[in-house]
């Protein structure tokens, strides 16, 4: 696959990729914007990682009451602990 080729698979203009590779090489790559990977955070503060032990059962149980508000295990967990935290 030629130059060609590979700018039009890709939408390029002509000469578009030729034009990038060169201000690569001389240190003028744009800058862009910063990606920040995994998964965004929850609340505007860091937060902790809370871990418990439970039986089978529970957990079951616990799944399915969440599912059944259209939540997931951890949206739940932290929205009843918020809720208790609150309260107390």
């Amino acid at each position: 696959m030629d130059a060609k080729q590979l700018e039009k698979m890709m939408g390029f203009a002509p000469g578009e990729l030729e034009k990038a590779a060169e201000a690569y090489e001389k240190d003028e790559w744009p800058k862009g914007r910063t990606i920040k990977l995994g998964r965004p955070p929850i609340s505007d503060e860091p937060s902790v990682v809370l871990s418990a032990r439970v039986g089978e059962s529970v957990l079951e149980a616990f799944d399915a009451k969440a599912q059944r508000h259209g939540q997931t295990r951890a949206e739940r967990l932290r929205e009843l602990i918020t809720l208790d935290a609150m309260i107390a």
